[in-house]
């Protein structure tokens, strides 16, 4: 076991079990749901994480390739797209609050904390985990990305 603290968290998991579910999962979320988004995502997934972020990934026991979801959030003034990718890993939040959700002056919002050229947040609700992880001690890690659009349909504006 090992523990990362990455801002207002700290995380115990276990990145052997993590590599071993990951070995059971066929695809990532993206090529699983085959919307417009989801598949500019999986085009552009090799542009979109950096050396440190897949160094990251990697200590964690998470494969890039195999995200459970990949929520297209919003198209920025630049031109790119925001989306936030979902990764479980085989753990437990030692420290922190349980979710990168906040609520302040009586409406909800992502608290993702900067992490190098991302933002992160942890969450312990694994409900919507993959297969491979059911039954193991999860934990959800949120990454939220930029990335270029280059798939040939329309442009979504708003989250999808």
């Amino acid at each position: 076991m090992q523990t990362i603290a990455l801002q207002k968290w700290a995380v115990d998991n276990e990145p052997d079990l993590t590599r071993e579910a990951y070995a059971q999962i066929e695809c990532g979320g993206a090529e699983d749901c085959g919307c417009e988004a989801c598949f500019n995502f999986a085009t552009t997934r090799h542009l979109i994480y950096s050396a440190e972020v897949l160094e990251f990934l990697e200590w964690l026991g998470i494969d890039p390739q195999l995200e459970a979801c990949a929520r297209h959030e919003a198209r920025l003034a630049s031109g790119a797209h925001r989306y936030t990718v979902s990764f479980y890993l085989v753990g437990r939040i030692a420290r922190g609050p349980s979710t990168p959700i906040a609520r302040r002056r009586g409406r909800t919002y992502q608290s993702l904390e900067p992490a190098g050229d991302v933002q992160v947040g942890f969450c312990a609700d694994a409900s919507d985990a993959p297969e491979a992880f059911r039954g193991l001690p999860c934990v959800r890690l949120e990454v939220r990305v930029v990335a270029p659009w280059v798939a040939n349909g329309p442009e979504p504006r708003g989250p999808n």
